[in-house]
C-alpha cells in the first residue's frame, strides 16, 4: 500500500533475485505463466518484469518454461514481433525461454462449460461452425482425436484470426475499465485479448468466497455464465470467433452482476488488496547525491579535478559525488578505479565486458548507461553488448580469453567464489597475477553499483527515449 508499479516491481525483482542467489543450486527449472490462468484470473504478467525475472534466471543457469497453456496461439491478442508468428507471448514480448509449452489453447470440447462468458440461451452457438473455432478448455476435454483435428485447423488459419481476437479485446476493454472504476477497487479485473478475468479484492479468502457465491447466483439470473475462479473471481475465454457486439453484450450483464454483489457485500477500502499506483501517493524519498559543485571544498574540489582529468567519463557521471562526502574514501576509491579501470592485463574491451556484466547483475542502470558506451567505442561488438543486456553470455569462441574472463566474472557474480575449472581456465588465461586483477576489477565495480544503486544516481547524458531504470533493455534488441 502507498508503493508506485515500478517500486513494487523493484523490490519483487530484488527479493526474487535474492532468492535465486540462495536456492538457486536447488532450482533445476523456472516455470512461468505470462499470462495467469484461474490462479490470478486471467492476470497478465507486467512484460519488463517478467523478462527481468527470466534473464535473472538464465543468468544464474536455471532453464525457464513459458507455460502458454492458457494464453497461447494468438489468445493472448498481443501484436507479433517484427517476422513472428504472434502465436505466443514469449515470442511478442522476447522472453527467450527455454521451452514453450501450451494445450488447452489449441484443442477443447466442453463447450459451453469453459468457454467465457455467453449467453445460456445461445449455448448451441458455441457448436463448431464449417469454418472450424478456437476456444479454451481443458486440455484435450476427454476428446483426443477432436483437440487435434481442431489444433490442426486453429495452426493452419491461426493468421486470420488475428483481426477477430483484436476485435473481441477492442469489445471487453472498455467494460473490464468501467467496471475497475465503478467498483472502486473492489473488484481487479485485467487481460487482453480473447483473455480476460477478474478478483473480488477483499483481502480475506473467505469473504471472496461469499461474493462468488452471490456472484454465481446473480450471473444465473441475468442468463451469463463466466468461468468462476475458486480463488474469488471470473474468467472469460470467449472462442476466437465469437461475435464482438454479441459477447460485450454478455460482459455488461456480468460486470453489472460484479457490480451489484460488491456493493451488497459493503467492504469498507481498509479491507481491499492495494491496487498499484503512478506514483501520486507519497513523493519518493530524496536520496543524497553529495556536495554541490560550487561547495567542494580544497581537497575535496583536488579529488573532484582529478577524477575529471584522468577519467574519460568525467567526475560527473557516476558514483563520485557521494564519495566525495568523504574525501580520504574518495580518494582512495578513485585511485583504486583508475587503476581498475586502466591499469590491469585486461585491455579496454575485456575491462568494460566485464564492467557491463556487473551492472546488469547489481541492476545499475547509470553504470550500465554509463559503460555501454565506452564498450562500443573499445570496439566489443553489438552481439555481445545484447547478451550482457539479458543477462546471457556472450557468444565468444570456446577455450577463448575472453570466455574465460566471463567465466570468472558470471561465478563471482552469481557464486561469490568460483569453480575449479573456470579458476584454471582464469589463470591459464590471465595467469596468477591478471586473476587476482580481474577479481579487483569485478570487486570494484560492485563498489560502484552499490553506491549509484544506493544514492540512486542518474546518468545525466541519458537519453530521453532510454527507460532510466532499466538502460539495458534498449540493448537487449
Amino acid at each position: 500500500r502507498g508503493e508506485d508499479d515500478a517500486s513494487f516491481h523493484g523490490r519483487m525483482l530484488e527479493g526474487f533475485t535474492r532468492y535465486l542467489d540462495t536456492y538457486g543450486h536447488e532450482i533445476g527449472v523456472l516455470l512461468v505463466e505470462p499470462q495467469w490462468g484461474s490462479s490470478v484470473a486471467a492476470m497478465p504478467w507486467p512484460p519488463t518484469l517478467l523478462k527481468a525475472y527470466i534473464s535473472a534466471a538464465k543468468a544464474r543457469g536455471i532453464a525457464v518454461v513459458s507455460d502458454e497453456i492458457m494464453c497461447g496461439l494468438g489468445r493472448h491478442g498481443a501484436e507479433p514481433a517484427p517476422g513472428g508468428t504472434g502465436c505466443f507471448l514469449a515470442e511478442c514480448w522476447d522472453l527467450q525461454p527455454d521451452i514453450v509449452t501450451f494445450g488447452k489453447s489449441i484443442g477443447g470440447g466442453a463447450g459451453h462449460l469453459l468457454s467465457g462468458a455467453v449467453l445460456l440461451d445461445g449455448a448451441t452457438k458455441l457448436q463448431s461452425g464449417p469454418q472450424g473455432t478456437a476456444f479454451q478448455s481443458h486440455t484435450y476435454a476427454g476428446s483426443s482425436a477432436r483437440a487435434l483435428a481442431n489444433g490442426a485447423a486453429l495452426l493452419n488459419s491461426m493468421e486470420s484470426w488475428r483481426p477477430s481476437v483484436r476485435a473481441i479485446g477492442d469489445a471487453i476493454s472498455p467494460i473490464v475499465a468501467e467496471l475497475n472504476e465503478a467498483s472502486g477497487g473492489a473488484v481487479i479485473a485485467h487481460g487482453q485479448g480473447a483473455l480476460w478475468g477478474g478478483l473480488f479484492a477483499h483481502a480475506d479468502r473467505a469473504a471472496r468466497t461469499a461474493a462468488n457465491l452471490d456472484f454465481k447466483k446473480r450471473c444465473a439470473e441475468a442468463r451469463v455464465l463466466p468461468y468462476f475462479v475458486p480463488v474469488g473471481g471470473f474468467m472469460l475465454t470467449p472462442r476466437y470467433d465469437d461475435d464482438p457486439q454479441e459477447l460485450a453484450s454478455a460482459v455488461k450483464d456480468m460486470a453489472q452482476c460484479a457490480l451489484e454483489t460488491v456493493r451488497e457485500m459493503g467492504w469498507a477500502p481498509s479491507v481491499l488488496l492495494p491496487m498499484g499506483t503512478t506514483s501520486e501517493t507519497a513523493p519518493p524519498l530524496s536520496r543524497y547525491k553529495g556536495p554541490a559543485e560550487e561547495s567542494l571544498d580544497t581537497t575535496q574540489r583536488a579529488i573532484f579535478d582529478e577524477i575529471d582529468r584522468t577519467r574519460t567519463t568525467g567526475a560527473k557521471r557516476g558514483p563520485y559525488g557521494p564519495w566525495l562526502a568523504s574525501p580520504p574514501l574518495a580518494d582512495a576509491a578513485q585511485n583504486f578505479g583508475r587503476i581498475c579501470r586502466y591499469e590491469t592485463c585486461l585491455t579496454q574491451r575485456e575491462a568494460e565486458m566485464v564492467i557491463l556484466a556487473v551492472a546488469y547483475a547489481h541492476k545499475a542502470p547509470s553504470e550500465w548507461s554509463v559503460h555501454v558506451g565506452e564498450a562500443r567505442k573499445a570496439g566489443l561488438e553489438e552481439e555481445h553488448i545484447a547478451a550482457l543486456a539479458k543477462g546471457a553470455p556472450p557468444a565468444f569462441a570456446t577455450g577463448s580469453r575472453e570466455a574465460a574472463i566471463y567465466a570468472v566474472t558470471a561465478d563471482l557474480l552469481e557464486h561469490k567464489r568460483t569453480s575449479d575449472e573456470n579458476y584454471a581456465a582464469g589463470v591459464a588465461a590471465l595467469n596468477e597475477k591478471g586473476m587476482v586483477e580481474l577479481v579487483s576489477v569485478v570487486g570494484y565495480y560492485t563498489y560502484v553499483a552499490l553506491t549509484v544503486n544506493t544514492f540512486e544516481i542518474a546518468d545525466p547524458l541519458l537519453a530521453d527515449s532510454i527507460n532510466a531504470k532499466a538502460p539495458w533493455e534498449a540493448d537487449a534488441a
